[in-house]
């Protein structure tokens, strides 16, 4: 039952939360437009389609910034009533700081379940659809881009030349000048072709038939060529998908169950299933940092200086940093079998848990392990140090 108390903290969250949301979504498609600009711009995609991709990311985005709209509102929102004495009053009314926390969790608690379902069903769902429209996007385009008697560049580091082209994307006198190796430049003839797309695989592949391969001389003695009756040439169209490694379906792209069946298949095996170990328990572990984040955000929110909200948003920034840096440096290890995945990943939360904890426990009892009035001392004494070393008024 949501007492007065309760329902004046959520309010009080609400706003920073949401307006947090808004802020980091637009950085971040913002950066994503950047790095899709090859598909947004060069592929000439309209502005529908552009729309549709950005939709797709969403459930990326919103497993980092629920998070971190969580730390934010429960940051601001103390610091705020923290500066305007409102927490002052709540203890002079003997409400202890537990009974504070409690809509704090109820928020973290929902905002773990809009994050869990992100990370384990909409993520995998939405990147497998983002590549498949994308890869889609880009045939139909590409196709677009060849026609009959022009020299095309659609692809990268590719020129093609078709004498005639149907609907069914057959091709008679095909012409193509290959120069993605930087090493050694080919130049193939063939009398016939057909661009083929495999969707399940992603790949896009150029057949060819009764043609010729000639290879740049490297000397004036000799001049490479190879005839072929048939032959295909991939196109390469990773950088369109997102720069992955593989043009197919990456573990990033299965579901929870297909994961766990593709570890057992490589422990069957005997391969290591580092990867794959992964990207299921960064899955599962990362929803949790917002119990983590609604546990340390009161608290840290609660200070006796008046320096508001602008503060909050620092710390929040410092805290979700120092969070995320730990979470890379755990994917490192586990990807590359230093540490297990199971260990890499939680125990950092849980040791993360414990020290939120203990600063709720400190905060509640107003217990004082004398950390902050250290580093208040240490910061001082430095900052009085440059100051008498460079002549400046203090």
């Amino acid at each position: 039952m949501f007492r007065t108390l309760d329902r004046y903290i959520f309010r009080e969250m609400a706003p920073p939360f949401f307006l947090s949301m808004a802020v980091l979504l637009l950085v971040l498609f913002l950066q994503k437009l950047f790095r899709m600009s090859d598909i947004v711009m060069a592929k000439e995609a309209t502005l529908a389609s552009t729309v549709k991709v950005l939709i797709y990311v969403v459930p990326s985005f919103l497993v980092i910034t629920i998070p971190m709209s969580l730390l934010v509102a429960a940051l601001t929102a103390f610091s705020r009533m923290s500066a305007d004495s409102e927490i002052t009053a709540m203890k002079a009314s003997r409400i202890s700081l537990y009974l504070m926390i409690r809509p704090v969790f109820l928020f973290a608690v929902l905002c773990f379940a809009a994050t869990a379902a992100t990370s384990l069903v909409l993520v995998p769902s939405a990147n497998t659809a983002l590549k498949a429209y994308i890869f889609n996007l880009v045939k139909s385009r590409a196709t677009i881009g060849l026609e009959p008697g022009v020299f095309s560049s659609t692809f990268n580091g590719m020129v093609m030349y078709v004498d005639k082209m149907d609907a069914q994307d057959n091709m008679e006198g095909v012409f193509l000048s290959d120069e993605r190796a930087a090493s050694e430049h080919y130049t193939i003839v063939a009398r016939r072709g057909k661009l083929t797309a495999d969707p399940r695989t992603l790949n896009v592949t150029l057949a060819l038939q009764e043609g010729s391969i000639h290879t740049a001389p490297k000397n004036d003695q000799s001049y490479p060529l190879m005839g072929f009756a048939r032959a295909r040439l991939f196109i390469d169209i990773k950088s369109s998908l997102g720069g992955k490694d593989t043009p197919g379906r990456g573990y990033e792209d299965m579901s929870v169950a297909e994961l766990r069946q593709d570890i057992g298949k490589s422990r069957g095996e005997g391969k290591p299933a580092y990867a794959q170990e992964t990207e299921l328990h960064k899955r599962l572990s990362i929803p949790f940092a917002c119990l983590i984040f609604g546990l340390l955000g009161a608290p840290l929110g609660i200070r006796q200086s008046r320096s508001g909200k602008s503060a909050g948003i620092a710390i929040a920034l410092l805290v979700f940093l120092i969070y995320y840096i730990i979470v890379g440096g755990a994917t490192n290890l586990s990807e590359t079998g230093i540490l297990p995945p199971l260990l890499a990943y939680w125990l950092p939360n849980i040791v993360i848990a414990l020290a939120s904890l203990l600063f709720v426990f400190k905060k509640g009892q107003e217990v004082s392990l004398g950390l902050g009035h250290a580093v208040s001392m240490r910061y001082y004494q430095a900052k009085e140090r440059i100051l008498k070393k460079s002549g400046a008024p203090k």
